[in-house]
């Protein structure tokens, strides 16, 4: 009879031992795959008016194991589109746009198990620390050489040269930046297509060699049509004028316009300009308006504080946006 409970016991316990050894690993199994975020982070994208892009980089571990997670973003108020996350186990990114004075706190991953919450944290790119930025007005004669007599007597030209030392891509928009004075409102650089059509007019119609040489052909396409009126002398002389003289002219005085037109369009600020990052530089010259082809005051007054001995150097009057940028696909 003993032995009989002993083997009755015995099969008990050895039918309890797989359920036990089935939920310490579930347990284990539930633990170890439990998702962890160790940083959530905000880029600002390009400016869209009355809104703002963003994406949001959550970085962690396990964070796709049990599921793909709903991404929530507090405050959700002022959010107005959100983009399809990109996943991996331990990263997700997620585009989306906001009102412009949205403020991200927190982040949260949604699973069906519960929340994982995590704070938010600015860009990993401070742009006053990590973009470094230096200008250089360059001087009349030279914009005159490189880019023509007409960008030279309308434009204030100044090179920026700018050096991203952020472990991300940068946006600059031309829009971004402006010559701060005093007396008047910032003012903004021209387009580069406004800028060409400065070039062109001058080239074509206003410059001093378009004037020279458009009054030559002026005078020998009238002379050829008064000649009959006149002796031989006359008619030598309109045909020197229209041919010999007009070529030598244009000899002595040589039409630089397309190597100053592909400097402009090479050298010049495009609308948005993407410097890449730990590293990435950017030398380039943004074109601003003069008044009356008089050189605006902040410039002038910058300069001549510049080359004051014995006294500091001065900031320049500019202002320069730098967005820090991410795409969503980035891991």
């Amino acid at each position: 009879m003993t032995r009989l409970v002993l083997l009755v016991q015995k099969f008990k316990v050895s039918q309890q031992l797989p359920a036990t050894l089935l939920l310490s690993a579930l347990s284990c199994g539930v633990a170890w795959s439990q998702a962890s975020i160790t940083k959530a982070t905000i880029f600002k994208q390009i400016d869209q008016g009355s809104s703002l892009g963003f994406v949001v980089k959550i970085e962690g571990s396990n964070l796709t194991t049990l599921e793909n997670p709903r991404v929530l973003l507090l405050p959700s108020t002022g959010i107005t589109q959100q983009d399809p996350p990109t996943y991996s186990a331990t990263s997700i990114t997620m585009a989306f746009t906001a009102v412009s004075s949205y403020v991200p706190v927190e982040v949260t991953l949604s699973y069906s198990t519960g929340p994982v919450p995590k704070a938010v944290s600015g860009t990993e790119c401070a742009p006053e620390v990590d973009v470094r930025k230096s200008y250089q007005v360059e001087p009349e004669n030279q914009v005159a050489k490189k880019y023509g007599h007409g960008v030279s007597k309308n434009f204030d030209v100044v090179q920026i040269s700018i050096v991203n030392t952020c472990p991300v891509a940068v946006l600059v928009p031309l829009a971004g930046i402006a010559l701060l004075d005093d007396t008047t409102v910032p003012l903004q650089p021209f387009s580069l297509s406004h800028v060409t059509s400065i070039f062109s007019n001058d080239r074509t119609f206003s410059g001093p060699r378009a004037i020279f040489f458009n009054a030559v052909q002026a005078t020998a396409t009238l002379g050829s049509a008064i000649e009959p009126f006149f002796g031989s002398g006359f008619t030598q002389a309109v045909s020197i004028l229209g041919g010999g003289f007009t070529q030598g002219a244009g000899t002595v005085w040589k039409d630089l316009s397309a190597e100053q037109l592909q400097n402009l369009t090479a050298q010049s600020f495009q609308a948005t300009e993407q410097i890449s990052a730990s590293g990435g530089s950017l030398q380039k010259s943004v074109f601003f308006p003069r008044t009356a082809k008089k050189a605006n005051t902040a410039i002038t007054n910058w300069l001549t504080a510049s080359r004051t001995k014995g006294s500091p150097v001065p900031l320049p009057p500019l202002t320069l946006q730098v967005i820090p940028v991410l795409t969503a696909a980035a891991k």
